[in-house]
């Protein structure tokens, strides 16, 4: 099936999350990052003039009005030794300009983030951001409904993260890994709009974020919960 055409009675954030929560109906990986990735840059009002290429990859680049900055990121999804990149250049807003790390034993996701605020600034793709080493640091993950497992962290991974979200038909998913400081201070509220709650807790230390079982559902469903990571 293809993709649910852009709603134009959404805010911003908002059509962000009715996209990404209907992701049921996409495939490909490739639109999951994306999709994810507007919602990095998605703007909230209008001064400055930018490059809009969604995806990058594609050529095809617009100019639009944004506000006080600019924006080019690159997010990497690695599973299963598979790796999908994708660029995308837009508005930005302060506050959202991030990179970090989110790594749930089974899949990794980082993003890297570039802002600037002069017209047409985001002319230059930027790079994925290095995986990084072994750090020394040890998370609790989930693997099904058994989340006693657990996972290295690497590079900028610092700290430990517990995200929930809960679906309006009482359905609830929730991760647990590495991840990086940046990623920790999420504004979850954003959600109520397309009917899901969520939380986000990080903790500092070996195996902080405890390991009772949770229901863990496949990868289509964490993107909308990996996605608040980035608001």
């Amino acid at each position: 099936m293809k993709p649910h055409p852009l709603r134009s009675d959404l805010y911003p954030s908002q059509i962000c999350f009715h996209h990404i929560l209907n992701l049921s109906d996409s495939p490909t990986m490739k639109l999951q990052l994306t999709l994810v990735l507007i919602c990095v840059l998605f703007p909230k009002a209008l001064t400055l003039k930018c490059y809009q290429c969604i995806p990058a990859s594609s050529g095809t680049c617009n100019t639009q009005t944004c506000p006080d900055q600019c924006g080019s990121a690159t997010a990497e999804v690695t599973m299963s030794g598979v790796s999908q990149v994708v660029s995308v250049k837009n508005c930005t807003v302060s506050g959202q300009c991030l990179s970090g790390s989110l790594n749930i034993g089974f899949e990794q996701l980082t993003i890297n983030t570039q802002c600037c605020s002069t017209d047409l600034c985001n002319s230059q793709n930027v790079s994925a951001l290095s995986h990084g080493t072994l750090n020394g640091n040890k998370c609790y993950t989930c693997i099904g409904k058994d989340c006693t497992g657990t996972v290295s962290c690497v590079g900028i991974e610092d700290r430990c993260i517990t995200a929930t979200a809960i679906y309006s038909s009482g359905s609830k998913v929730t991760v647990k890994g590495c991840v990086s400081r940046s990623f920790c201070t999420v504004d979850t509220s954003i959600l109520q709009a397309t009917g899901v709650t969520g939380s986000v807790s990080c903790c500092e230390g070996n195996l902080c974020n405890s390991a009772e079982g949770v229901k863990l559902s496949l990868l289509i469903m964490l993107v909308p919960l990996i996605s608040i990571l980035f608001i």
